[in-house]
């Protein structure tokens, strides 16, 4: 069985099997008045991972330009076959008018340097790496707390503060990315889309990356990075589980919208636990907190509540109703006013004295006191 070499110069089969137009050195003249491009047979080629039902890879990745090694299945030499592609070094430009090159021009896209991938060749220069590094997120900053006290009698309540901090998305070159030929397996797509099995000692990685320069990448040391340049959606169809065993940090550059119970089905609870020792802050640089509650706003604090505001207002359409287990004081500043109709101090008591201090100007109408 003899083998030979040629060069592929058509893609486009119309039956869609990933055959190839081959023009072959010994039997087919450059020529291309003598002998075009669709006029040249199709020739099949050999899958080696799956070839029924859509299984493997297909089609194949032998773009017109490539150089192919080609046997037959007939003697007469017009069903060919294509057993493999032949890397090389490509030291001339294609020209569109002759035989054994592409003819749109395209390949190959680069002049005496090995076909073999810049990334599997380990270069730091290559396109891939250093677009990354190019779009790489650094000095990001974390939430930051400020810490505040609160007036109260006798003393003031001391709140401590959390400083933030920030972050680097990893250094590509240099950094994650040190391959080693040719322990890097590199499948490159003709748009740019990239996947790389990195097997380089203490370098170890797995890369997917898109041509718009979206990736996610699993480096040496198990460290997962997923960069989005565009949008991202998340569809959980059943339920979610994540355990994070360190910290999590998430700074997001604007809004946040959180719907919980999309369905109006009833069980369907947030909940927040937070453990002990630790604290739940929230701090708004400029705005306002507002809660909408169609329903009751329930508290149990084991311990103090403290406030500090400039006017505190509660208004309430039904009774307010406070309760003391121990001495209830206000204390005011400035002018008190109280009033109703009638005003009952000490109502249903138990003979015991009520005292009022008037310390400024209190307005009480004496005529609706009963006590």
């Amino acid at each position: 069985m003899k083998n030979y070499y040629g060069v592929v110069e058509d893609r486009s089969d119309p039956k869609q099997l990933g055959r190839l137009r081959v023009r072959v050195l010994g039997l087919h003249t450059e020529d291309k008045t003598i002998l075009p491009t669709e006029e040249l047979p199709w020739a099949t080629v050999l899958s080696h991972d799956g070839a029924m039902s859509g299984l493997g890879t297909t089609p194949s990745f032998y773009v017109n330009g490539t150089w192919v090694l080609v046997d037959f299945f007939d003697d007469e030499k017009q069903e060919p076959y294509v057993i493999g592609g032949i890397p090389g070094i490509a030291s001339e430009e294609a020209n569109r008018n002759k035989g054994f090159y592409d003819p749109s021009g395209t390949y190959p896209t680069t002049l005496n340097v090995s076909d073999v991938h810049e990334n599997a060749r380990g270069l730091v220069t290559a396109t891939n790496p250093t677009n990354r590094d190019r779009i790489r997120k650094t000095a990001v900053a974390s939430a930051d707390f400020d810490g505040f006290e609160i007036p109260t009698v006798g003393d003031n309540l001391a709140v401590s503060g959390s400083n933030g901090s920030s972050f680097d998305e990893p250094l590509v070159v240099n950094g994650t990315y040190k391959p080693s030929y040719p322990k890097n397996h590199v499948f490159s797509s003709e748009s740019g889309h990239l996947l790389e099995f990195d097997d380089s000692s203490d370098h170890n990685r797995i890369l997917l990356s898109h041509s718009s320069g979206s990736y996610f990448e699993y480096s040496n040391d198990g460290t997962f990075v997923s960069h989005v340049v565009s949008k991202m959606f998340e569809i959980v169809s059943a339920n979610k589980n994540s355990l994070i065993e360190g910290d999590s940090v998430e700074t997001i550059d604007k809004g946040l919208k959180l719907k919980v119970n999309k369905s109006d089905a009833s069980g369907n609870n947030y909940d927040i636990e937070i453990g002990s020792n630790s604290n739940f802050n929230i701090m708004i640089r400029s705005g306002s907190c507002n809660f909408n509650v169609n329903g009751n706003v329930n508290m149990f604090v084991n311990d103090d509540i403290n406030m500090t505001c400039d006017n505190f207002r509660l208004d309430a359409s039904n009774k307010v109703s406070i309760t003391s287990g121990d001495r209830m004081l206000l204390d005011s500043s400035g002018e008190n006013d109280i009033n109703g109709n009638p005003i009952n101090l000490n109502e249903g008591g138990t003979g015991q004295t009520f005292l009022i201090y008037i310390w400024t100007l209190t307005s009480l109408d004496i005529s609706r006191i009963s006590v």
